[in-house]
């Protein structure tokens, strides 16, 4: 899409947007005022607002804001008088009128919602909902700014200070900055150094300076607040340090980091730093980085790839994306996502145009013979595509195969991890996978890292094929969990028990979990929309199935599991979702 079409699009959405919502209406929600004003009252709130910050908030010069103060003033609606606590600040609060019209306003709004909705399917509405989520977030991150700032003002001292508590809440022993090689701020200005703010709202969100010694910048102080991370705002504000730099003259850009920051070490190695030996004495670092300025940000070495936009696949690519991480990826069947593309995400045309750009590439195909037709199109591809590349393989394939793979990889001078997740889609969206790690250490400690965005813990398990075997360990206990679930909402129904009573009972119990919670919830509303499908659940028994016959081991349990799974892909049911499998009980 050309700039001059993303433009065009933007503003017909805009168009749209207004005219139904009624925007741009004198009377807006059909009361006496128009939305500029009834905005102010939102923004007032039950608590008060000092004047300074409600125009701070609203984008208001101080002469427009007085002028809307006042019509509210007129029709009884709020105050506006010295603050109790300073006289020179003033503070405007609801009256008791004023109150009163809130409630209608918020009535009113929840009203034109339920217009907008109520049309729609169900999967219209979480279209709707998903959209708007992902609109206010970009909104966020464009009115996100990034400005020089003297590292002596109050909101740079704000802001550094707000990096040390967050230091001090994620080391291990805490932080102290006596103990550390923080830069003065003498350092961070001109002419030797240079200090940044992303600004949101006018509060700073972000920090990041960079001081030089010739030859040689440090990036320092580089922070981004919790409400504004996932927005490329740290990629932002790295490539402002960066940018710095080169205009001080320096060739190469350095930085240390503790392992604890595992979502800045992604972001450092996704941007082609490379881990040095130790280059000063700083107490709290565990990684020191440095990067060549003439390569410039985002090189290939930096890019990772990612091979497979599925159910899985495509939030998990989300996921890396929004993290700032630069993004190539591919999918067998062409997939245009809005998403990806506005994140900066790249798509490739073929598989061997990822690689060209990418040194590290994951893959989440969906099982050996989409690994095949991927990697090994042809004889001689798989060498020629993997040399001097990471291939991370986040699937969930046999033991066997996936040792024979990496014995293949290594083989051709290249490096395989595996990293199989544990969840479904709704934790692949919310970035709270689990990944089960195998592979050579150096090179497990390299990739754990960009795994960050995807996963709220990794597990390493040790070399080729543990972290496959630790999956498909957890995955007999998973669908042994979730099929007694459906047979005991099968045996309910059966006995008239109400779906909501027996739910409520195993939900409140010890035996409730945040996944036996999702599934009950699913069971109760009838809800097949899958999120892991049946065919995949099968799969999943096939694999543990021929691990344990190649090991002699006995699983009786997942056996019958295995066999329930096959009658209901063989009944039609395999594209509905895991809990689907009660229809196959029923009609056994």
């Amino acid at each position: 899409m050309t700039e001059e079409t993303q433009i065009d699009t933007v503003r017909a959405f805009n168009r749209v947007v207004t005219e139904r919502l009624g925007v741009l209406e004198d009377r807006y929600l059909s009361r006496d005022r128009s939305l500029g004003l009834d905005r102010m009252l939102w923004e007032i709130g039950a608590d008060g607002i000092e004047v300074r910050e409600l125009r701070d908030r609203l984008g208001l010069d101080s002469g427009y804001a007085s002028r809307q103060l006042r019509a509210l003033e007129r029709e009884g609606l709020i105050t506006v008088a010295a603050s109790e606590q300073d006289s020179r600040v003033r503070r405007a609060r609801l009256t008791a009128s004023g109150l009163a019209e809130l409630g209608v306003l918020d009535r009113l709004s929840d009203e034109l919602v339920e217009e907008i909705l109520t049309p729609l399917s169900e999967r219209q509405r979480a279209e709707l909902v998903d959209a708007t989520v992902t609109v206010r977030r970009l909104f966020t991150a464009s009115e996100v700014t990034i400005v020089p700032a003297d590292p002596a003002t109050a909101a740079a001292r704000r802001a550094v200070h707000t990096y040390h508590r967050t230091l001090d809440e994620r080391f291990d022993g805490g932080f102290n900055p006596d103990r550390s090689l923080t830069a003065a701020a003498d350092a961070l200005r001109a002419p030797s150094g240079r200090f940044f703010l992303a600004v949101l709202k006018d509060a700073a969100v972000g920090c990041v300076g960079v001081t030089t010694d010739g030859a040689h910048a440090e990036i320092k102080q580089l922070w981004v607040a919790p409400e504004v991370r996932g927005l490329g705002i740290g990629s932002r504000l790295l490539a402002t340090a960066e940018e710095a730099a080169a205009s001080l003259g320096a060739g190469v850009v350095r930085l240390e980091t503790n392992g604890s920051l595992t979502e800045a070490i992604a972001l450092y190695r996704a941007r082609g730093y490379r881990e040095v030996a130790p280059f000063n004495d700083e107490s709290y670092a565990h990684h020191w980085f440095e990067k060549p300025l003439s390569a410039g940000p985002g090189g290939p070495s930096g890019h990772v790839g990612f091979l497979g936009l599925g159910i899985m696949g495509l939030p998990m690519a989300r996921r890396l994306a929004r993290g700032g991480i630069p993004l190539t990826v591919w999918n067998r069947t062409p997939k245009a996502d809005e998403e990806l593309a506005a994140a900066g995400a790249r798509t490739a045309s073929s598989v061997a145009e990822v690689f060209a750009r990418c040194e590290t590439v994951f893959v989440m195909l969906r099982n050996e013979a989409a690994v095949d037709q991927v990697l090994r199109g042809a004889p001689g591809t798989l060498a020629a595509l993997v040399a001097g590349h990471t291939i991370v393989n986040m699937g969930t394939l046999s033991p066997g195969y996936s040792a024979a793979l990496a014995a293949e990889v290594e083989q051709a001078g290249g490096h395989y991890v595996e990293a199989p997740v544990s969840g479904s889609r709704a934790p692949a969206e919310e970035g709270k996978l689990v990944a089960m790690v195998a592979g050579r250490t150096d090179v497990v400690r390299r990739v754990v890292p960009l795994l960050a965005p995807m996963c709220a813990r990794t597990t390493a398990c040790g070399p080729v094929p543990s972290g496959l075997t630790t999956k498909l360990a957890a995955n007999v206990f998973l669908i042994a969990l979730v099929t007694g679930l459906a047979e005991a909402f099968h045996f309910g129904e059966k006995h008239g028990l109400d779906p909501h009573l027996l739910r409520g009972v195993l939900d409140a119990g010890q035996m409730a979990s945040p996944i036996s919670r999702v599934k009950t919830a699913k069971l109760v509303a009838d809800d097949l929309t899958a999120q892991a499908a049946i065919s995949d659940v099968h799969m999943n028994a096939e694999l543990i199935g021929e691990a344990a016959a190649a090991a002699g081991v006995n699983v009786p349990l997942s056996d019958v599991c295995r066999a329930l799974y096959g009658d209901a892909v063989a009944r039609g049911d395999g594209a509905v979702a895991m809990v689907g499998i009660v229809r196959t009980i029923a009609a056994t």
